[in-house]
């Protein structure tokens, strides 16, 4: 890959000597340096002399020899530790090894300590180290000489006093360079010869050649980061790894040293000398001048191009890279730092140059967040749209989605030539999920505008994710007039409402809807009914009833197929076969017309598209069939306004199924599939609606047991008896109305006659099944609202029988005295009359009540008056009281009957003042005994023992009741009263007790006398068990 781009993103600076500004830094000066290596905040120079000097950031220097006799060839600082490891000359050449301690200065001498030396092995001649490469644990240690060998020293370097040493590679080739890769087990060595590439495995003992090609002395080093081999040839530049030659950049030219700073790579070129002198080993070919041009390139790796080129006169001595920078020394002293410039400033030097990709590239390698580099991709869109390349910059702002504000992407792409690129924008930002319901719209809307129903099927159809807003998506197909892909969407999230708005209001596929709305489950269908029940009764009468009835009686079942409802239309077959989205089956939309052409959906319900619609079932999950507590029919009944015949059906059956019965009830005549019920149909007979029985009382009825529909239900008894009355009321109020007239325009008078027939007919069977509604005692029905409607519908035989129920015996007279009908009258009289004296005065006074009446009802009124003074009914003032409120009736009529009252009286009268003299003669008789016992000593001539009857010895007891005992014969608690009469005395005593206390209880006393037909009786019976003697007056005022 070739490095065209090129750059200068690095300042460089000349170093001056801190002491004399005007000068170069002495240190480099006085310092013929040989070597340098840096690290740990210094930088370490060596010279010919042996001598190491160790560098500062303020350019002070510490210096010390580590070689007596010889130059330091290699210096290695660790990065870990701060150690310091030479390679240098002894006596006879000898390669020594030494390990320093910069952080632990010698006793002895100025410098660090040494911490070890270790001679370097060679047989035969020695040979100049060429490479050194260095463990950061200090575990190994690799050498290589300039006679092809590689010495690797092994072992713990620092602690052991011996060490292992064996020749892992030998050739001919000079040794170009090492470098350590560290792994789990053992370490990886690159080995460069000036001919080949090669890999040590430490552990395995095995060699790998990499490449037959090899790189020059100083031109191979290794990259801390990566872990790789960086070889610097001619022509290019190569990286190793341990499967082999990586990337390669081209950079002609040759070169003479090689570094890495951070992702850099710093290269110095000699000046321009035959290629055959860069191949020769050695530091520096002895045909090149000192003074001759060289060149320092800095090439980004990572972005691929020179991030700095610039010429040296002098040439280049070293280059050390440390605190940030890069340093280079000239052969004649002078010292530059190149520092980089700030990411920022490098960015607006490639926005300047329209370098957008590699501005990006950059901003990523620097760790930018991803809000920044939006920003850079943002400006690469703008650039690109400038342009006029459109696809371009859609590219770019595309990938700016989350961190730009779409509008203005979508701004810039609202023209009608450029809606292709704003759809695919749009098609990315809801897949991204941060679209808003105005994005769907407009994306939706680019999708109709194009007339592109492929691409709008597979945004609809293949995105198992929602990731855009869902009503706005359905309204907007809507709009368009694309009603299956509103009912495709609606379908398949489970938008019920919207799915039942779309097939009822735009497609009008009532069957379809109903079937969807049953497989809903109850309380789904419970809401949808309630919105769309009166639609789909007007159209589907027979299967909406027959919906409302299970979703009431609690049957309704959850179908948990997936297919379509057997009776509805089948989806039309798919693209792909057995292509399917979750639970729902997935249908093909035609797209008619030539090839490329697309026609817009026809918005009529006749469109062919919709005639063969998919049916949908929601998602399910486990059983089908629940129990739940089923709405309320009266929730529904308002539906039905304009369907009295259905409705009738509908309780019915609600009842029927929610209350069933031991006994089967009558049949339907309208049949189990609810055809359509003539007027003169013969409805269902209702029955009992329930096992529990009732009493009467009054006008209400009460429960007795368990209510069978409560306890399937969960409902409690009072729910459940409030439900069953709501409903029976309502089937009353509809047999008691009449039915509608059918028009009989253009059929004649015939068709008139057969009408009014037909509507004769059906009164009287629905009269006979309110009269058998209302004749069964396990009906809860509200007889107050029943009575109503029957007075409302003139049914005079249920009024009888409810006035007869709530025992209104008056009110029954009264209506058949309002209807004039005498024999009624007599009826209802005898029927009633002994329990209702009351009725005898007002029949009197029906008979009074005009002369033709009376004359007509003579008979009958004499033999009324018989009859109440046979029975004694009436008092004779009453009667008299009820004749005379009019002038018809004459004295002569009831002459017999007073007679017969007055005679009667009198003889009650003498029987009355028999029994008061009766009275009085006793309680005369007792008085006077009791004056005597209180005055009068009374003698006992009793000679024997009431008790025993032995003859009466002392000792003895004698009782005031003349009756004596033997002592003997008297128990412990009888000595103060006679056993004979203390019964009887203790009964009176129980009795004036009780007296005493019901006097006191006067809420008793006025319920009985509220209670009794005759009050008067009940005063006269507290005044004769003189109870009204112990009762206290109670003073108003306290």
């Amino acid at each position: 890959m070739a490095l065209q781009r090129q750059f200068n993103f690095f300042d460089k600076v000349e170093l001056k000597d801190p002491e004399d500004p005007s000068k170069s830094p002495e240190v480099f000066k006085s310092i013929e340096s040989n070597v340098a290596t840096s690290g740990r905040g210094h930088m370490v120079v060596a010279d010919r002399s042996g001598l190491v000097h160790i560098i500062d950031k303020a350019l002070q220097v510490e210096s010390f020899l580590a070689y007596d006799s010889g130059r330091v060839t290699h210096m290695k600082q660790l990065r870990q530790r701060n150690i310091l490891v030479t390679v240098g000359e002894e006596e006879n050449a000898v390669q020594v090894i030494k390990f320093w301690d910069l952080d632990k200065p010698d006793r002895n001498k100025p410098g660090p300590t040494l911490e070890r030396s270790i001679r370097v092995t060679q047989q035969g001649n020695a040979f100049p180290v060429s490479a050194l490469a260095v463990l950061e644990n200090l575990s190994q240690v690799a050498v290589g000489l300039a006679n092809g060998t590689v010495v690797l020293i092994y072992g713990d370097l620092m602690r052991e006093r011996t060490t292992a040493q064996k020749v892992v590679h030998q050739n001919d080739e000079p040794i170009t360079g090492l470098g350590f890769k560290e792994q789990q087990k053992g370490a990886l060595l690159y080995i460069a010869t000036t001919a080949k590439v090669l890999l040590y495995n430490t552990s395995t003992k095995q060699t790998q050649t990499l490449d037959d090609q090899g790189g020059g002395l100083g031109c191979a080093v290794m990259n801390e980061s990566t872990q790789e081999l960086a070889i610097a040839r001619d022509e290019a530049i190569f990286f190793y790894g341990p499967d082999g030659r990586g990337p390669a950049y081209g950079l002609d030219g040759a070169k003479t040293f090689i570094s890495f700073y951070k992702s850099y790579l710093v290269l110095v070129s000699p000046p321009n000398i035959p290629l055959t002198a860069t191949r020769t080993f050695g530091i520096q070919p002895a045909s090149v001048s000192a003074n001759d041009t060289t060149r320092l390139t800095v090439v980004d790796t990572a972005n691929k191009f020179t991030a700095y080129q610039a010429t040296f006169p002098q040439g280049i001595r070293s280059v050390i890279c440390e605190w940030g920078s890069i340093y280079i020394v000239e052969n004649g002293g002078k010292v530059y730092r190149l520092d980089e410039m700030d990411t920022s400033v490098k960015l607006d030097i490639l926005f300047k140059k329209n370098m957008y990709l590699l501005a990006i590239n950059l901003a990523h390698n620097q760790k930018y967040d991803n809000a920044s580099i939006a920003d850079i991709i943002k400006k690469y869109g703008d650039h690109l749209y400038n342009k006029g390349d459109y696809d371009g910059a859609m590219g770019q702002y595309v990938r700016t989605i989350g961190r730009l504000e779409p509008s203005y992407v979508i701004r810039k792409f609202l023209d009608a030539q450029r809606i292709y690129n704003l759809t695919s924008y749009l098609q990315e930002l809801h897949s991204s999920g941060l679209a808003n319901a105005d994005h769907t719209t407009l994306l939706l809307n680019c999708y109709t505008k194009l007339k592109d129903v492929k691409r709008l099927d597979e945004f609809i159809k293949t995105d198992s994710d929602l990731t855009f807003d869902l009503e706005t998506a359905i309204q907007v197909c809507r709009q368009a007039g694309y009603y299956e892909h509103a009912v495709y969407l609606a379908g398949k999230f489970e938008e019920h409402d919207l799915y039942l708005t779309v097939q009822i209001d735009d497609v009008k596929q009532y069957d379809q809807a109903l079937a969807y709305m049953r497989r809903l489950g109850p309380i789904e269908a419970d809401k949808n009914l309630q919105k769309y029940g009166k639609v789909l009764l007007t159209h589907l009468p027979e299967q909406t009833t027959q919906l409302l009835v299970d979703l009431c009686s609690g049957s309704l079942a959850r179908i948990g197929s997936s297919s379509p409802t057997p009776g509805t239309a089948s989806p039309v077959p798919t693209h792909t076969a057995g292509t399917h989205h979750g639970a729902f089956s997935m249908p093909s939309f035609p797209m008619g017309g030539p090839a490329g052409a697309v026609s817009p959906p026809v918005s009529s319900s006749a469109s062919p598209n919709l005639a063969h619609q998919a049916t949908f079932s929601p998602k399910l999950h486990g059983g089908v069939h629940s129990k739940y507590a089923p709405p309320s029919p009266r929730t529904f009944m308002s539906l039905f306004v304009d369907l009295p015949a259905y409705l009738i059906t509908f309780l019915e059956k609600v009842s029927a199924n929610r209350w069933p019965v031991a006994t089967s009830a009558s049949q339907s005549t309208m049949g189990s599939n609810l055809k359509t019920p003539a007027p003169n149909t013969h409805l269902n007979k209702p029955g009992s609606i329930g096992s529990s029985k009732k009493t009467v009382v009054g006008n209400d009825m009460t429960e007795k047991g368990s209510i069978g529909g409560a306890s399937r239900f969960g409902l409690s008894n009072d729910q459940d008896m409030e439900e069953r009355k709501a409903i029976w009321n309502t089937l009353l109020e509809l047999y008691l109305a009449d039915p509608p007239m059918a028009s009989s325009s253009g059929k004649g008078q015939t068709m008139h006659v057969a009408e009014l027939n037909r509507k004769s007919r059906d009164r009287i069977i629905k009269k006979e099944k309110c009269m058998k509604l209302l004749n069964d005692t396990e009906i809860p029905y509200d007889t107050n609202h029943a009575l109503v409607l029957c007075h409302m519908a003139g049914f005079d035989e249920g009024i009888v029988f409810l006035y007869e129920r709530m025992k209104m015996y008056t009110d029954i007279l009264r209506l058949w005295i309002g209807r004039d009908d005498t024999a009624k009258v007599m009826e209802c009289l005898r029927k009633y009359g002994p329990q209702e004296p009351s009725l005898y005065p007002l029949t009197l006074s029906y008979f009074s009540s005009s002369p033709s009446r009376l004359t007509s009802a003579t008979p009958d009124l004499l033999k009324v008056l018989d009859h109440i003074d046979q029975q004694d009914l009436l008092p004779p003032l009453q009667v008299v009281q009820a004749l005379s409120q009019t002038s018809v009736a004459t004295i002569g009529m009831i002459k017999n009957y007073i007679g017969h009252r007055i005679e009667a009286e009198r003889k009650e009268r003498i029987e009355d003042q028999k029994q008061i003299q009766s009275y009085r003669q006793e309680s005369e008789k007792k008085r006077r005994e009791i004056d005597d016992l209180k005055t009068s000593a009374r003698i006992f001539q009793v000679t024997k023992c009431s008790a025993c009857g032995g003859s009466l010895d002392l000792p003895s007891v004698h009782f005031l009741c003349r009756h004596s005992y033997h002592q003997r014969c008297l128990s412990d608690s009888a000595d103060r009263e006679c056993p004979k009469c203390m019964v009887e005395q203790r009964t009176v005593a129980d009795i004036r007790r009780m007296q005493e206390a019901n006097a006191e209880k006067h809420d008793l006393f006025i319920s009985e006398l509220e209670d009794a037909d005759d009050g008067f009786e009940v005063i006269a019976k507290y005044f004769g068990n003189n109870t009204m003697a112990f009762a206290k007056l109670i003073d108003g005022s306290i």
